[in-house]
């Protein structure tokens, strides 16, 4: 699966439900999810990330927040409300950035499409905080991976990167059935959702690599009971 692909997958996902394919709770799907309450939720994670860095001693400045995948804009309606003043959501879909600009109507915020496998279009050292949840895990690694070491060109200096990512499928019977499922099988069930890991030990060598440094490592619940994941905290040099 190539950038072309992975496009139009969620592009068709935007089309058909795009609240649920953002954050896909089963008592949601068909077109359940109330903008409000799905905006809520970004609002949520993002004060709980935010809190997160404040334990670790990190404290981005709140001009400028970038929100990779974006989709319908849930968490850069959270980075307004947390207080950024330029919010910019990416997302490889027009669909998803269409369902952002209907849903998100906080003037900080503003929608652009990624349109190859980099972020050329947004300078270095320009970004407080760049965060990305429930997103590299839908590309193939190497795309992924590509994606990241861009976030840590465009963060500046005394900025923080927050992004999640799989480790490997969990030790629980729900990650056992993953493993012995065929991943076709698998990509029909979640209506054509790739689902990709990275080991965190290649995780910690491509940020090194990046010229940054791992503050920590948090276990997370994003990519759901079969997949054990970690969230990603890191900062420059």
């Amino acid at each position: 699966m190539g950038i072309d692909e992975v496009s139009r997958t969620w592009t068709r996902l935007g089309e058909e439900d795009p609240l649920w394919a953002v954050l896909t709770d089963t008592d949601k799907a068909g077109g359940r999810w109330r903008e409000e309450d799905f905006l809520a939720t970004g609002a949520e994670e993002i004060a709980a990330v935010l809190a997160r860095l404040t334990e670790l001693g990190l404290d981005p400045g709140r001009g400028r927040a970038l929100d990779f995948g974006c989709g319908a804009g849930r968490l850069s309606h959270g980075l307004a409300q947390a207080g950024f003043g330029d919010v910019l959501g990416l997302d490889i879909s027009p669909t998803m950035l269409a369902a952002a600009r209907r849903t998100v109507t906080a003037s900080a915020c503003r929608f652009e499409q990624v349109v190859g496998a980099d972020l050329a279009g947004v300078a270095t050292d320009s970004v407080d905080l760049v965060y990305s949840c429930r997103v590299l895990q839908h590309m193939p690694p190497s795309l992924a991976h590509g994606y990241a070491r861009e976030f840590h060109r465009v963060v500046r200096p005394g900025g923080v990167v927050v992004f999640q990512v799989p480790t490997a499928p969990a030790r629980t019977p729900a990650g056992l059935a993953l493993r012995l499922l065929p991943n076709r099988v698998a990509v029909r069930l979640r209506r054509g959702m790739e689902m990709h890991g990275t080991p965190e030990r290649e995780v910690r060598a491509l940020v090194q690599r990046s010229g940054a440094r791992v503050v920590t490592a948090d276990p997370d619940t994003s990519a759901g009971d079969r997949w054990q994941s970690r969230l990603y905290v890191t900062t420059p040099g």
